[in-house]
Formats: C-alpha cells, sequence, structure tokens
C-alpha cells in the first residue's frame, strides 16, 4: 500500500504514514517527550487514514545514559518502537542503532525529526533526503557553553546544517527560537510556529490543595523548577526577606527533582533564618502540581532561560498570577503587564512579588486574561489544525 517519496501521497493522499523519531520518549521525562507524544496522541487516528508512529529508545536520560524500568515499557501503545541505543565515544551524541533500517521498515510517508545536537533528527534527515520523504524538523535549539566547544562547532557547521537544509518544515515553539536559529544563518526553507499543547481543561478542574497536606499554612509563592543551576532558585531565596518584611505570613514553596542544587538552597535559607518558611517539595506528581498551581497566591519563576516555559503557561492556565523574569521565550507566553510581571532584576522581582500580594484582585485580572491566551494560543486543536494543514500541503 506504500511506498516511499512523495509518489505515495499523489496516489493516497488521505493514507499517510508519519513516523517521528525522538531519542526519548515518555514515560521518560522532559518538556521535549512530553511535546512529541502530545502532537503523536493529538494527530493518530486510524480510522481517518492517519498511522502515526514512533521511533525512540528504551532511554530514561540519556547524560548519563539511563534506562528505564522495563516494567513502565509494558504499557507502551503499539504504535510505540523502542530501539536499541548505542553511546558514541567522547562525545554525548546516544545513537538509535539501525534507524536507516527501521525507518525502511515503516516506509512512512512524512517524517519528524526531533532535536538539533541529537543523532535522531539527524537520521531522519538523512533518510528523508535519501528518499525524497518530506521532512518535518523540531530542533528545540537552543545554545549553552557545552556547545560552543569545537566539537560541537563542527557538528552545527557540518552534520548539524545538513539536517536543517534537509527539512521542508522547521517547527519551532517560539519566536525567540526562531531568532536563534536565524542568528547562526541555518539554512531554513519555512518556519511554522506550533508551541507546546496546554491542556487548560485539566488544570482548571478543582484539585486538592497539597499545601496543607504538608502542613504549610498561609499565603505561597510557588515556583515549580528542577534544583539545578540556571533556574535561579537562588535568586528567590535571596529576594524572599525582603517580601516577608511586608507580607509576614507568606511561604516560598519549591516543587522539583534535586539536579545538584538542593543543599545549596537550604544552606542560604538557613543564612536569612527563613528555613520555616521555604520548603523544598521534591517531585510532585501531576494532580499535586495542578493543586499546587491553583492554591498559591502567586507563581514565581526566576529561570535565566527558557525555551518556551511551559510552567508558566500551566499556571496561567490554572487561574495563577505570575511573577517571571523578563528573558528568552517568557515575553511570548506571558506579556508583561497583559499576563504577568516580569523583572529584570532582584528589585524588580521584590516589588512585583509585594505587588501582587498586595492586592490579589489586580493580580487575578491579570492571570485572568493570561489563562483566556494559553486557551486561544497553546490549545490542541490549534496545534492539531496547524499540523493537519502541514500534512495537506506537504503531501501535494
Amino acid at each position: 500500500m506504500y511506498t516511499t517519496g512523495y509518489q505515495s501521497k499523489l496516489t493516497s493522499a488521505s493514507a499517510l504514514r508519519i513516523v517521528h523519531t525522538s531519542l526519548r520518549y515518555p514515560p521518560a521525562p522532559g518538556g521535549t517527550e512530553d511535546y512529541v507524544q502530545q502532537l503523536v496522541k493529538g494527530t493518530r487516528d486510524v480510522a481517518a487514514k492517519r498511522d502515526v508512529r514512533v521511533l525512540t529508545s528504551a532511554l530514561r536520560t540519556h547524560h548519563p545514559l539511563s534506562p528505564l524500568n522495563p516494567k513502565v515499557l509494558v504499557d507502551d501503545p503499539i504504535y510505540v518502537q523502542r530501539l536499541h541505543h548505542a553511546g558514541t565515544p567522547f562525545i554525548s551524541y546516544p545513537r538509535l542503532q539501525a534507524l536507516q533500517y527501521y525507518l525502511g521498515h515503516h516506509q512512512p510517508d512524512i517524517v519528524h525529526g526531533y532535536s538539533f545536537w541529537y543523532q535522531p533528527a539527524d537520521g531522519a534527515a538523512r533518510y528523508a533526503r535519501r528518499r525524497t520523504v518530506p521532512f518535518i524538523f523540531h530542533p528545540m535549539f537552543y545554545t549553552n557553553p557545552i556547545r560552543r566547544k569545537p566539537l560541537w562547532q563542527l557538528y552545527q557547521h557540518t552534520r548539524g546544517r545538513a539536517t536543517f537544509a534537509a527539512a521542508d518544515v522547521v517547527v519551532i515553539i517560539s519566536p525567540f527560537e526562531q531568532q536563534l536559529i536565524e542568528r547562526l544563518r541555518f539554512p531554513v526553507k519555512r518556519f511554522v510556529l506550533l508551541p507546546p499543547i496546554i491542556d487548560s481543561a485539566s488544570l482548571a478542574e478543582p484539585h486538592d490543595n497539597p499545601f496543607t497536606a504538608r502542613d504549610i499554612n498561609g499565603r505561597i509563592i510557588f515556583a515549580a523548577a528542577r534544583l539545578a543551576p540556571g533556574k535561579g532558585l537562588e535568586d528567590a531565596i535571596d529576594a524572599f526577606p525582603q517580601v516577608r518584611k511586608k507580607h509576614p505570613d507568606i511561604h516560598l514553596a519549591i516543587a522539583g527533582a534535586d539536579f545538584g542544587k538542593r543543599s545549596d538552597l537550604l544552606r542560604r535559607a538557613r543564612a536569612y533564618g527563613i528555613e520555616q518558611s521555604v520548603h523544598l517539595l521534591g517531585h510532585l506528581n501531576r494532580d499535586e502540581l495542578i493543586g499546587a498551581y491553583q492554591h498559591a497566591d502567586v507563581f514565581l519563576h526566576p529561570s535565566y532561560y527558557e525555551a518556551f516555559g511551559i510552567v508558566i503557561a500551566e499556571a496561567l492556565a490554572a487561574g495563577t498570577p505570575v511573577v517571571a523574569r523578563n528573558c528568552s521565550a517568557i515575553p511570548y507566553v506571558a506579556p508583561h503587564e497583559v499576563a504577568a510581571l516580569l523583572f529584570n532584576n532582584a528589585d524588580e522581582m521584590v516589588c512585583h512579588l509585594t505587588a501582587i500580594l498586595a492586592e490579589p484582585a489586580a493580580g487575578k485580572k491579570m492571570a485572568d486574561t493570561g489563562r483566556y491566551r494559553v486557551q486561544q494560543e497553546f490549545s490542541l486543536p490549534v496545534a492539531r489544525t496547524k499540523l493537519l494543514q502541514m500534512y495537506a500541503e506537504l503531501a501535494r
């Protein structure tokens, strides 16, 4: 029924086999992984002749390489195929083994590849170029000091550039990501903006208060982020004593797994004498996280970089006022003084937090505007419509 290349779509335009290649896939944690799953589930419809499949690995993390518990893989849907993986000496570049073979086995009409710097996208690009199959590239592009090393610069100007050149469409999750890509002058035929999908309905459903369950009573400033460098959580603790001077009943609750910063954050809290009002909650399950959004008085996001900022959009969808750093993609997700208050320095952070705590009605009004924006811009129907239009154009 299926052949390779554009011919299959010319002869059977309504019957598409679409393959997504991603290094990891849920239940592996991560924003990219969740994004892939959202797009796959949102467009797979066998009755409508859209056969959507996934080629991925059984990795939980890729740096270091660690596998998912085999017990969780028994719940994999039939359209997810997990390939063996292999490391690459001297470089963090895990490979899906026999990817070219399995792409050929599935004979896709359209191929999606995820993440610049990663082999599944590069392999998908190579397959698509050789078989003249439409290729949709989701670079999830970012830069950091590691990626500036000579070996990665060589990759960027060779294999990485070739992956961009092979793409019929480059999907970006924010205008900020597009700016990064354009700044480096990668060859791009066409950009399409397709932000992550926010499940506004579930975020609006009432959930239990996870703070009172932990005997945290009073007003709450809530933050959700990995306890890792770059998340700005130390800045939140440094600013907290000044907020408490005006609002003595306030608590700072931070949810997120420890990636090396927990002990430092606790030391800071003790040094300020605020350890009784600073709560490191660890990982929260989904229901607890939604409850935390809903029952917090303010959501604080001091991260120094966000390719999108899913937790900001989720907090707004839950109806919570947001204070966040004015950087990277954050102004796109939550425009300043429209959907949130954005700060450029510590003094502004304190000012915005105290203002919302002093005038909760004004904060609620901004949050309502933000909630409407999330519903209109970051919903599954919007994403599905864009993707299906893209498929129809590529299938011509």
